[in-house]
């Protein structure tokens, strides 16, 4: 199987719902996407919506990147906590530092659980964690995506426990996996 397939599968197992794309797969890479590292793009565009049984948590997909209504995007578009951020501003050096840190962090999973956090890619390819109150304060959870897809595919803990929490897939490697 796909990385990607695998990482839904173990999604699946652990309680999470998936929709099939509904975006054609000739549509253009949404803007967002353009430049990322290609297993992201395949996995935003493998499925519509990708929640948490309680959907409170999701990875966002391509359809979300572009625009498209999507399982939470009318009240949280993909750059929500950008938006977030900005709105609490004390001034326009704090604007300026959070429009760089913004464009250069891209949001690939979004939580309201218990408060507002992401997951997101770095500038430098690593995978962080962010929260309320102060979104642009990140903790590294993967050292890449496909690392991130990996852990998740395999049931394993990133070592942050509050993103074990989010994605709910520790100790849910499927019997008779060699993972």
């Amino acid at each position: 199987m796909c990385l990607h397939l695998d990482a839904t599968a173990a999604l699946s197992i652990a309680g999470w719902v998936r929709e099939e794309p509904t975006r054609s797969a000739s549509a253009p890479v949404p803007q967002p996407l353009v430049g990322v590292c290609d297993q992201l793009i395949v996995w935003a565009s493998s499925f519509s919506v990708l929640a948490s049984s309680d959907d409170q948590v999701w990875f966002l997909s391509a359809e979300n990147y572009a625009g498209g209504v999507g399982v939470s995007d009318e009240a949280f578009p993909w750059n929500a906590f950008r938006h977030e951020s900005l709105a609490v501003a004390s001034g326009p050096a704090e604007r300026a530092a959070i429009n760089a840190f913004w464009s250069t962090h891209l949001p690939v999973l979004l939580s309201v659980r218990n408060g507002y956090e992401y997951l997101a890619l770095a500038p430098d390819g690593q995978v962080v964690r962010g929260g309320e109150p102060e979104f642009e304060e990140v903790t590294v959870v993967a050292t890449d995506f496909e690392a991130l897809l990996r852990g998740i595919a395999a049931g394993v803990s990133t070592a942050d426990p509050f993103t074990d929490a989010l994605l709910g897939t520790v100790g849910t490697t499927r019997p008779g996996s060699d993972r």
